[in-house]
């Protein structure tokens, strides 16, 4: 059976708080236990040293004579009152004891005999002795020139002590039962107050859906509950982002692939009912161009899918950028001739990364096309590449028909397309930027745009280059 979070806050509050009383209540009593012993052996021991001064004769001889402890008392102002004392031989045999113990004999075991004999005096507890313990010394009396001659027994009750600690007990016991419960109560509101916040958050993150990711979480506190909301508000942040993306992503799909489809379907119907073989041709071609566009599409969605699988499984190895620099140009220049366009390698420094070559390759092939296909005819493409601060630097600069600035923050997103006439007529659907984004971020790095309308634009990737060892 699980529990709640607020029934197990509780649970461990009141069990420490319980556990902490009763060690409390144990160094209490322990403390005051050894308190109270201390002063009864002392007050024992004082009875028992005055008795060895005063029951023994200079000669040896004991003077004890009938009801010696209430002569003592009477005549000698020794305090008796309260204490046994027995007086035993140097064999441990009794040879008298105070009136109040009457038929009783206060016990003396072999060990403390022999310590009594070796000159030791013994603290003990005897609880042989009536209802109640007693605390016991046994003292020996030793005589310059005459050696051990008897052994003095003072004992006390220890009634008091026992009614004090089991009082104390009692007081205990009901103190830390109440406090147990007073604890509960307290902690589970406290609990609940605490964990409010939380339901709150798992009410409000229910309501979410897709349909209303704009809603978020109230953060009331900048504790720990409150830095917890902000996360999974952050979260939400990015899951709209992302469903606002995949529904741009799915229109313009939709959009870029029925465009063509009505064209082809248009033609087709056109030419079944013609029968002119030229015209047919012509519609042919065009039905031709149209499938090469819609494949160029497609081509391009199931790169950016790839890419997005191969984010954090992609393969890494050393790649040579100068090298690839100098293939994509020299698979472009008869490209860039047909266009008018002249493209110049005008800095080419080596520089190796680690990255995916396919990849990289595809970036540099997408840039320089890009700019071959805004240039007009008589312009001119300019490429650099060269390393700073750690960083391989790809410059691809053009004369072309540039950008504009309120253009420019969206020109890597996908089918976003700055003139669509212009790029209908060159071919274009809007992913060849946003598949370079996906490219450079996926190596680590960053690209940025520099454009001017009318004046040209000049792109430039930064990557991290390989540590050689």
């Amino acid at each position: 059976m699980r529990f709640s979070i607020r029934t197990r806050l509780t649970f461990w509050y009141v069990s420490l708080l319980t556990v902490s009383l009763l060690s409390f209540g144990a160094a209490f009593s322990y403390s005051l236990f050894r308190i109270f012993m201390y002063r009864m052996d002392g007050q024992i021991s004082s009875v028992a040293n005055m008795m060895v001064h005063t029951v023994i004769r200079p000669s040896g001889q004991l003077f004890l004579p009938q009801d010696f402890d209430i002569i003592l008392e009477r005549f000698f102002g020794i305090r008796t009152a309260g204490n046994y004392i027995q007086i035993l031989d140097q064999k441990g045999n009794l040879v008298a004891r105070s009136s109040n113990l009457e038929n009783f004999t206060l016990p003396i075991s072999r060990d403390t005999y022999i310590n009594a004999l070796k000159g030791k005096t013994t603290f003990e507890v005897v609880r042989t002795l009536g209802r109640y313990p007693v605390r016991m010394v046994t003292k020996p009396i030793i005589l310059k020139g005459k050696g051990h001659v008897a052994i003095v027994q003072v004992a006390s009750s220890l009634e008091g002590m026992e009614a004090i600690f089991h009082s104390l007990a009692y007081i205990f016991t009901l103190w830390i039962a109440a406090s147990a419960i007073i604890a509960s109560a307290v902690g589970w509101f406290l609990a609940r107050k605490a964990l409010a916040p939380v339901a709150e958050i798992t009410n409000t993150a229910r309501r979410i859906g897709a349909e209303n990711l704009n809603e978020r979480i109230n953060v009331s506190v900048p504790d720990e509950i409150g830095r917890l909301a902000s996360t999974i508000n952050e979260m939400i942040e990015r899951l709209e982002k992302s469903f606002q993306q995949i529904k741009q992503f799915t229109a313009d799909a939709s959009h870029e692939l029925k465009t063509p489809l009505t064209i082809l379907r248009g033609e087709m119907e056109i030419a079944l009912r013609s029968r002119d073989n030229e015209y047919m041709k012509e519609v042919i071609a065009s039905a031709l161009e149209e499938i090469d566009r819609m494949s160029y599409i497609v081509r391009n969605l199931l790169d950016l899918a790839k890419m997005d699988v191969e984010k954090e499984s992609a393969p890494k190895e050393i790649v040579e950028l100068d090298r690839v620099l100098s293939e994509r140009v020299e698979l472009l220049r008869r490209l860039a001739l047909d266009r008018g366009v002249s493209i110049d390698i005008l800095k080419n420094r080596p520089a190796s990364v680690p990255g995916n070559q396919v990849r990289l390759s595809q970036l540099f092939f997408n840039l320089i096309d890009n700019a071959l296909k805004y240039t007009p005819r008589g312009g001119a493409v300019g490429l650099y590449l060269d390393t700073e601060d750690g960083m391989a630097v790809f410059r691809v600069r053009d004369s072309g028909i540039g950008i504009a600035r309120s253009d420019l923050p969206y020109i890597f997103d996908r089918f976003y397309r700055v003139d669509k006439a212009r790029s209908r007529e060159v071919g274009g659907a809007g992913l060849g930027l946003s598949i370079c984004k996906e490219i450079v971020d996926s190596h680590g790095g960053y690209i940025e745009v520099e454009s001017d309308e009318g004046r040209g634009s000049t792109f430039t990737v930064k990557l991290p280059l390989a540590v050689m060892d």
